[in-house]
């Protein structure tokens, strides 16, 4: 077995947009809509879902048990150390990070980096750059490198910025990069759920598309680009300063020797 299993964080609380896993999408809550998908990919162990202890994440645990998902329900902030404990819990080598804000994270993406991350042995494994903005990537940690990150980062690492310790520090760590496939590239597309516009469009987009089975990644961008008018439902909207800061550390990596560096 590959030691691998998709951990998808996800909780009620919110500074923009409280409740968004449940909101509905073509009727199901978004969180559900995200559970199934990554139900569908190959090459893990499993999917669990990373909440917090507090009261109010109990219909999100609820959704993940009806599926007879694992469940896992540490510290409300410390993000970090959620992951990692779930890690310990579930005895992973490895975590898939998925957010719980991107119902239309990338399968096929998502399993091209879990067959790198093996491959190379790294500690971490992601693509670098602009893609990470649109909200449809995973990204492949150790468990190993958790614990370094927690031991030795900061309060700010241990927040949902729990890989900026890696970036910060990739001598420490074996980092692989791989590219998103250019026919999904699509910076200008903002793909997550942060804003009440970002939940305008997904409601857009999944009233559009077909709904069983779900509508694949792909889908939606070739559908953005067939009504480009939808794009502006949420084009305004500004990325999180963290999401710029992590983009701009990309660079120093993508340089880095080819002894720290998987490629």
């Amino acid at each position: 077995m590959s030691g691998v299993w998709i951990v998808v964080g996800a909780r009620m609380a919110s500074a923009r947009y409280p409740g968004k896993a449940l909101v509905p999408l073509a009727g199901r809550p978004l969180l559900d809509v995200l559970l199934e998908r990554m139900q569908g990919a190959q090459g893990v162990e499993g999917v669990a879902l990373a909440t917090s202890v507090n009261p109010e994440n109990d219909p999100l645990a609820a959704l993940a048990e009806a599926r007879g998902l694992r469940v896992y329900r540490g510290p409300e902030d410390d993000v970090l150390r959620r992951f990692l404990e779930c890690a310990r819990a579930l005895d992973a080598a490895h975590v898939v990070r998925v957010t719980g804000d991107n119902p239309l994270t990338d399968v096929e993406t998502l399993e091209k980096l879990v067959a790198l991350h093996l491959a190379r042995q790294a500690d971490y494994t992601y693509v670098p750059g602009p893609a990470l903005l649109m909200g449809i990537l995973a990204e492949v940690i150790s468990t190993a490198a958790l614990e370094r990150s927690w031991e030795r980062g900061a309060a700010e690492h241990r927040s949902e910025l729990m890989t900026l310790y890696i970036k910060e520090h990739p001598d420490e760590f074996v980092v692989a990069t791989a590219e998103l496939d250019p026919s999904l590239l699509r910076p200008h597309y903002r793909l997550t759920v942060d804003e009440p516009e970002d939940v305008a469009l997904m409601k857009a987009l999944f009233a559009r598309l077909r709904t069983a089975p779900l509508p694949t990644t792909r889908e939606a961008i070739e559908l953005l680009d067939r009504q480009p008018d939808l794009a502006t439902i949420n084009g305004h909207l500004m990325h999180k300063s963290h999401n710029l800061r992590s983009v701009a550390l990309d660079a120093a990596i993508a340089g880095a020797p080819p002894e720290r560096r998987a490629q």
